[in-house]
């Protein structure tokens, strides 16, 4: 992106982004429909964006930043040490920095259904993962817990994406239903998920 960052014009390119993909899809869209719908000419988009794709990714990246820094940063806030056997390494998902972070999610809705129907939602979904991976890590690092090989003779990498998977699939779920739930009432899934065996929800 060429350019001083001009966060209004952003603004309007993003809101555009989102009325497009909503009404016409990713695909059919063009740069023209984009500047038009933002009311702003061509030449402009093009010194904050290098096509259409270009603004897709930084939209990503961008919301990828404000969700790191809402649970990487809360993380800090508080907090309880981790166990010699990792069982308290699931507090690094503290329950009122889910809330903030879904929150975020849910006020900006229209934008989260727009990239989830753009193509690159699976995107935005492994790098959801990726937070939460490095969530866990630091709070680890915080309480300066020791490295382990496995966790119940789950290897530790395998235990790790078990853990992540189950919290990003349930956010995931949610925004693909339309955020029906409040962010509240997902906390609520989350906690419970944490001391529930997969087997256990079936029976």
């Amino acid at each position: 992106m060429a350019g001083k960052r001009n966060t209004k014009t952003e603004a309007k390119i993003k809101a555009a982004f989102t009325t497009l993909a909503q009404s016409k899809g990713f695909d059919a869209m063009t740069v023209s429909d984009i500047a038009r719908t933002a009311g702003i000419n061509r030449g402009t988009f093009y010194m904050h964006y290098i096509d259409k794709f270009d603004l897709r990714q930084q939209l990503i990246d961008d919301t990828i930043d404000d969700l790191t820094r809402i649970l990487i940063d809360n993380s800090d806030e508080g907090g309880q040490s981790v166990t010699s056997d990792g069982r308290a390494i699931c507090d690094a998902f503290k329950e009122d920095s889910i809330a903030k972070a879904l929150h975020y999610v849910k006020d900006d809705f229209a934008f989260f259904d727009a990239i989830s129907h753009s193509g690159n939602d699976m995107q935005l979904y492994d790098r959801l993962k990726a937070v939460l991976k490095r969530l866990i890590i630091a709070q680890a690092q915080r309480f300066g817990a020791e490295p382990k090989t496995n966790y119940n003779g789950i290897p530790a990498d395998y235990a790790m994406e078990i853990l992540v998977s189950a919290v990003s699939s349930i956010i995931w779920l949610w925004i693909r239903r339309g955020c029906k739930e409040t962010p509240e009432q997902i906390c609520r899934i989350i906690e419970t998920n944490k001391t529930t065996a997969p087997i256990d929800v079936l029976w």
